[in-house]
């Protein structure tokens, strides 16, 4: 209904007579409540509440896929590699904008930087893309690393970090138990673990049976454009992560990238390098976390686990 109404004008009569006021446009018809016409009325405005709700839903679901594609991520932590930093069944939000544009999408709105050294960072598993791995950058591309008597040599020189001695590690959900810590050297910015058993012979008991990159020995971390190594060039599935374009080199950067928990890391000193395409993002903080042993009464609650077994401590632990 217009809000705009045209004013009727006077009609002067004979004297005597009483004035007539003359409609311009027709009086609206009145329809009350319990008219017979009501029903469409209420149908319209049904049908109008279900499109509202729809559209919302739909820009609402919008919204979330295209901030799951290119702006956070959610991913959990299935094992202890990265213990203490990062606890088993830790959920994660994952930045996945910092390191500069998405391959896909360019967003020159938000904000962006390099990787860095000490990144913890999200990646699809080179022998494996469908998995994710959490693990931290140690060497970046073109620098030397080389592993040995439990220390980290960058270029030659010992890299800063703060070392912990602990229990060997069970797998089990519960934190590493420090038998003796160190100390941090200067400008050690994180913290890593070894198993305090036979100290000098860690290293050589979980890395020269299978450890086959810097471990005793220095490793040049590629580079976009060098050259790829036969083990890589005669597998086909490895290839086409590292060389896709099939031209023998390297199609991006690399990362030497190695879990916190030293003696439980299945890392680059074992599978090699992380290709810069597959890093997904930085890990931020921990979202949520459950602890789901086994408690051995076969007993199993969703909604009452949720409430007992939450770490509710680790609700909104930035990940460093």
């Amino acid at each position: 209904m217009n809000d705009e109404l045209e004013m009727g004008t006077e009609e002067h009569t004979e004297a005597g007579e009483t004035p007539a006021v003359r409609h311009a446009l027709p009086l609206p018809e009145v329809r009350t409540l319990d008219s017979a016409h009501a029903r469409p009325h209420r149908e319209a405005t049904k049908k109008g509440l279900f499109r509202e709700y729809f559209e919302s839903a739909v820009v609402t679901l919008i919204m979330a896929l295209f901030g799951m594609t290119f702006i956070v991520q959610a991913v959990k932590v299935p094992t202890g590699s990265m213990k203490n930093t990062i606890w088993i069944q830790d959920h994660l939000l994952v930045n996945k904008f910092i390191f500069g544009p998405h391959e896909r999408l360019n967003l020159p709105i938000l904000p962006s930087r390099n990787i860095d050294r000490g990144d913890v960072v999200v990646f699809k598993f080179p022998e494996d893309p469908q998995t994710n791995f959490v693990k931290r950058v140690i060497a970046l591309p073109g620098e030397t690393i080389e592993y040995r008597a439990n220390q980290v040599y960058i270029n030659g020189e010992p890299l800063p970090e703060h070392r912990v001695y602990v229990e060997p590690d069970d797998n089990s959900p519960r934190e590493l138990q420090t038998v003796e810590d160190e100390g941090a050297p200067p400008k050690a910015k994180w913290t890593v673990y070894y198993f305090e058993n036979d100290r000098e012979l860690v290293s050589s008991r979980f890395n020269d049976e299978a450890g086959e990159y810097a471990v005793r020995q220095p490793f040049k971390v590629p580079v976009k454009g060098d050259a790829i190594p036969d083990r890589i060039k005669n597998d086909p599935r490895m290839r086409r992560i590292y060389d896709a374009d099939e031209d023998g080199l390297y199609d991006s950067d690399q990362y030497f990238c190695m879990g916190d928990n030293r003696d439980n890391s299945q890392d680059s000193r074992y599978w090699g390098t992380v290709p810069r395409a597959s890093i997904v993002g930085r890990a931020m903080f921990v979202y949520w976390s459950i602890d789901r042993t086994d408690k051995g009464d076969g007993a199993s609650n969703p909604a009452l686990d949720f409430l007992t077994r939450s770490r509710w401590s680790r609700t909104g632990k930035f990940i460093k």
